[in-house]
C-alpha cells in the first residue's frame, strides 16, 4: 500500500486543503487449481470519466458502485448472480464438468449468509471467524501478487 499522497504545492497551499482518498475494492474468485474468474471491482462512481464511453461490460472486471466503494451484501449477491454464476458455468462447461460448486467465503459484513440459498448447485460455506487471514489461499498468494504490482 502507498505510504504518501502526492498532490501539487499549488494545492497544499490552498485554503482547507485535504487530500483525495479515493477507494477501490477488488473482489477476487479462484477455484483450486488457480483459474481466476473475472475479479469484481467497486468504486464509488457508477461512470467515471477514465471508462466514459465505454462499455463496462467488456472491462476484465465486473463493476459496481456505490458511495463509499464497499461491498454490501445486495452488490455482492449481485456480482454472485451476474458474474460468479456465469463465469463458473462457462468454465465448467469448457471443462465438460457437471455445474457442482463449493464457494469458501469469509465472513466480512458485505457477504450475506442468505448466499447459503441463492443457487441451488451452489454450495456456500463460511471460513471460521478471524481465519481468513490464516486459511484464504487468496490472502496467501493471489491477493499479496496483486497488491505488490
Amino acid at each position: 500500500m502507498l505510504n504518501r499522497t502526492y498532490t501539487l504545492k499549488s494545492e497544499r497551499q490552498a485554503p482547507g486543503f485535504k487530500a483525495a482518498k479515493d477507494h477501490v475494492t477488488v473482489l477476487f474468485c479462484d477455484n483450486a487449481v488457480g483459474h481466476l474468474i473475472k475479479p469484481g471491482l467497486f468504486y464509488r462512481a457508477s461512470n467515471p470519466r477514465a471508462v466514459k464511453g465505454k462499455n463496462k461490460n467488456l472491462l476484465p472486471m465486473f463493476w459496481q458502485s456505490n458511495k463509499k466503494a464497499w461491498v454490501m451484501a445486495a452488490l455482492f449477491l449481485d456480482w454472485f448472480q451476474k458474474c460468479f454464476i456465469l463465469e463458473v458455468k462457462q468454465y465448467l462447461e469448457e471443462k465438460g464438468l457437471d455445474f457442482k460448486v463449493l464457494l469458501i467465503v469469509d465472513y466480512a459484513p458485505g457477504h450475506p449468509v442468505a448466499l447459503r440459498f441463492a443457487h441451488n448447485e451452489v454450495e456456500v460455506v463460511f471460513l471460521p471467524l478471524n481465519t481468513t487471514s490464516i486459511l484464504q489461499p487468496l490472502d496467501q498468494g493471489v491477493i499479496c501478487c496483486f497488491k505488490a504490482t
